[in-house]
């Protein structure tokens, strides 16, 4: 029994164990940049109402204080007219004196209104700000840590990539042309990257169908690659005391 085929083989399983740890790791990698995606606009989200209603309660303040100066320059305005009222000498200026202290009094009631209406809405929004800030800043900081949590694991596995991709070129290296090349076909045809199966109780691992039992009974004396008659991956056996050296 030539010792190659057993060591070829096994070196085939290393090779394989490892691209399918590359092919993980590439997978978890190209996940990132979504994951990242949706947790930043988890975090606009969580932000956007509060930011918002902060804007709102700076728009309403500065429209209270521009109808507060309106409203004191009209009571001016009243406070002058009554002192010109003090001064006509004709019933038709008289008149029309009370006429104009009339209609800005009017005016002047109106903004009180629209400043009432304004403090009611500035109220409701500290309202709305006392109950959602510090929900919002807590669920905030979660999202941060969780975006945190995916770049470290990120950068982890960039390293183990790395890694996987230098110890695989290093087997492969190990290997003849003509079976990497074997192996590399047949591999690029599987959906799950797998081209190396062991055989047990005459059961392909790859397929997980039975092995015709003159095959199996060849395989046994391990003196030549063969390949499964069902899904064509290389396979081989070993024994229960060998498997574990």
């Amino acid at each position: 029994m030539p010792v190659d085929i057993r060591d070829q083989t096994r070196t085939l399983s290393r090779l394989q164990k490892l691209e399918l740890e590359v092919r993980r790791l590439q997978a978890m990698l190209g996940k990132v940049e979504e994951q990242t995606g949706a947790l930043n606009a988890q975090l606009q989200q969580c932000e956007d109402p509060v930011a918002a209603a902060h804007r709102q309660q700076q728009e309403l303040q500065k429209q209270y204080r521009s109808q507060e100066a309106e409203l004191q320059a009209n009571q001016e305005r009243i406070a002058k007219s009554n002192e010109k009222l003090r001064a006509v000498k004709t019933n038709k200026e008289y008149q029309s004196g009370l006429k104009e202290i009339d209609d800005l009094k009017q005016i002047g009631s109106k903004l009180e209104d629209q400043m009432i209406a304004c403090l009611d809405e500035i109220q409701a929004g500290h309202r709305f700000l006392k109950e959602h800030q510090a929900q919002a800043d807590h669920r905030a900081a979660q999202i941060r840590d969780e975006l945190e949590q995916v770049r470290r694991d990120a950068h982890e596995s960039a390293a183990h990539l790395a890694a996987a991709q230098a110890q695989a070129a290093e087997i492969s290296r190990q290997l003849p042309a003509e079976l990497l090349a074997l192996y590399r076909r047949i591999r690029d045809r599987k959906p799950d990257g797998v081209a190396v199966a062991e055989v047990r109780s005459a059961v392909c691992g790859g397929c997980h169908v039975n092995i015709p039992p003159q095959m199996y009974n060849e395989m046994q004396r391990r003196d030549r690659l063969k390949n499964c008659p069902n899904c064509d991956r290389i396979i081989f056996w070993e024994n229960e005391d060998e498997r574990s050296e």
